[in-house]
Order: C-alpha cells, then structure tokens, then sequence
C-alpha cells in the first residue's frame, strides 16, 4: 500500500527550552523549528545529549520542571499553538491527539500494576468506552501490536515480560486512543536485531492503516533509511540540517551530517578502524561565538568564528525543502565530500 501524505499537521517554530542548574542556566533545545504533516514520519537523528529527547519533551510540555522550562517558540498543532493551552488542555492533548513511545519500556511501565490496568488507564482517559468494555479494548490494542495471547497477557505484570514485549505494550498504549501524531523516542535502542525490524514493519503497517504521523527519534541511520519520509539533524540543541530523506544521504550538506553519516559501518568497505568525529560537542554553558561545530569542522573559515549561519537552501539537490546552516552553502556548487 503506497504511502499517502496530508497537510501539515505539526508545526514547531523556534522553540527554546532552559534548563536552570548549579552552574548556570543551559538551553539544550535553542531555536528548534520542525514541520511534520499527515501520515509522514520525520526523523531526529544525532549525537546522544544533542537535544532530541528534550525536543520530544517540549513539544507535550512535559520538561522536568521547575530546572526545565519552555521558554519560547511555537507549537502549531492542527492550527492551535499548545504552547497557549492549560495544563488540563494539555492533559486532553497527551496520549489522545499526541502519544509518546519512551526508549526505555523498563522505566516506563509500572511494575505494580498489569498490563491491562495500564492499557485501560489510558483508553479510560481519552475515548468514550463504556467501563465493561475497557479491558476487551486493551486486548484489541495488544493484538495490534502483535502480542501474542492478550487474553492472557494483559493479566501480567512487567516483569513477565521480556524486553520486545515490553516495548510492544509500550506501543500498545500510545496507539490505543487513535493518535494523530506518535512520538517514538529511540524504541528499539533495547531490542535486537530480529525484534528491531519486526517493531519497524508494525509501526509502518500502522501507519499505513491509520495516516498517523510519526516523529521518529533516534541515532541509527539504518532506522532512518528505511523508516522517515523526511530528516531534521541536530546539534547542539539545534537542527543543523533538514530535507528529504534521499536528499540528506545522497548529497548531505553540513559537514557535520556528512561525518555522522561516515561513522555508520558499510559492508562494501573494508576500514582498519572505523571513522569518529574529531572532539566533542559544545558544552550548554559554555557554547562558542558563532557556528558551534567549527572546532571539530575540517572547512570551517574565519567568519564561521563569529557568526552562526543562517538555514541556507541547498543546490543542485534531489529533493526540495533541503537547507543547512552552513556558510559554504552561499557557494552553490560546493558538496560535502563524501570521505
């Protein structure tokens, strides 16, 4: 079944998050802006602590407050900034129109309650289901991420489960009250291969069913390739990098795109030792004056020292909507190297 893209349904622009610590204030989400339509999957992908947990986190409004805060930007959900919305708006929002898959089912789930007191908390909340109806609905929910025996299961507590199962009832709640948007927060970091591809295929079939939207987090390129219709790379708290998905592998335009990318291992490439990026990021507190890669970017030059480069529109690329903050972009015929 081809895949079928609406309208924009999420719209985030600007959005900044502070973080008040002991030696100081940080802002791991800094002007963050991202653009998810019906029925696409938009991936975040880079470096752990880059800020894509926390993007995650901010668009529900569900920081670790009082250190965290959302300070600034909007969040344009069906035409309505979230940001405006109460906390009991908010509440309708969370796990209704927009549900959340952490990374970590193992913390997620609570170890004193079944699976199935878990499934229909959630339906109990969000949709209209009679009280007798509620666990049957749960079971539903279970089958559709391909628990095998929810008759039986949702009688179980975590720690029954192995790990894939877990992440399964995990699943199995954000989808339960028929979500707009998921927000998959790295699911399949705990699961091995086999478990991996087959979790994959579940949310694309579901996707193909339903028209939900997906923001896909994560730091494997293969997920990417083979999951998302579009990418955002971040660093540092910002996206560094947007556009199509076979635009940003084929012709990346930051640098620091194209050395993620080299770090993946290939099977056609016989290395003695695999590529890492020079250095280590920025620290919140401590970023420097303009383009915050430069210290580990092999093409940085005198003005990347002072000013940090504005979204410029990729050239000569296969996809359109593809842009970069980078200052070699002003040069249209300059691509990223491949090595």
């Amino acid at each position: 079944m081809a895949k079928i893209i609406g309208e924009t349904i999420l719209q985030v622009e600007n959005l900044q998050t502070e973080l008040h610590t002991n030696i100081g204030v940080q802002r791991p989400v800094d002007g963050v802006s991202l653009s998810l339509r019906q029925g696409e999957t938009l991936g975040i992908v880079g470096e752990s602590g880059c800020g894509k947990s926390m993007t995650a986190l901010s668009i529900l409004g569900v920081v670790p407050k009082p250190a965290a805060q959302v300070v600034g930007g909007r969040v344009m959900f069906n035409g309505q900034d979230l940001r405006t919305f109460s906390e009991q708006q908010m509440r309708r929002i969370r796990g209704g129109s927009i549900s959340m898959v952490l990374q970590d089912p193992q913390t997620s789930l609570n170890p004193v309650y079944t699976i199935g007191g878990q499934v229909t908390e959630a339906i109990a909340l969000h949709r209209d289901v009679p009280r007798r109806s509620l666990m049957s609905h749960a079971i539903d929910a279970l089958r559709q991420v391909r628990v095998a025996a929810p008759e039986q299961r949702v009688k179980d507590y975590p720690h029954q489960m192995s790990g894939g199962m877990k992440q399964r009832v995990s699943g199995a709640i954000a989808i339960s009250c028929d979500p707009h948007v998921l927000i998959a927060d790295e699911p399949t970091t705990a699961l091995d291969v086999t478990i991996q591809s087959q979790y994959l295929r579940l949310l694309r079939e579901i996707q193909e069913k339903t028209g939900l939207s997906i923001i896909f987090i994560t730091h494997d390129f293969g997920i990417i390739a083979n999951m998302c219709d579009t990418v955002a790379v971040m660093y540092a708290g910002r996206v560094v990098e947007s556009g199509p998905v076979r635009a940003i592998f084929d012709e990346p335009r930051h640098p620091y795109t194209r050395a993620l990318l080299n770090s993946v291992p290939t099977m056609d490439r016989h290395v003695k030792r695999l590529y890492s990026i020079p250095g280590q990021p920025p620290a919140l507190w401590d970023r420097p004056a303009g383009c915050w890669y430069r210290n580990r970017c092999p093409f940085a030059e005198p003005r990347c020292e002072t000013q940090y480069p504005p979204a410029i529109a990729a050239k000569n690329t296969a996809g359109s909507n593809h842009v970069a903050n980078c200052w070699k972009l002003e040069d249209s015929t300059w691509i990223t190297p491949k090595s």
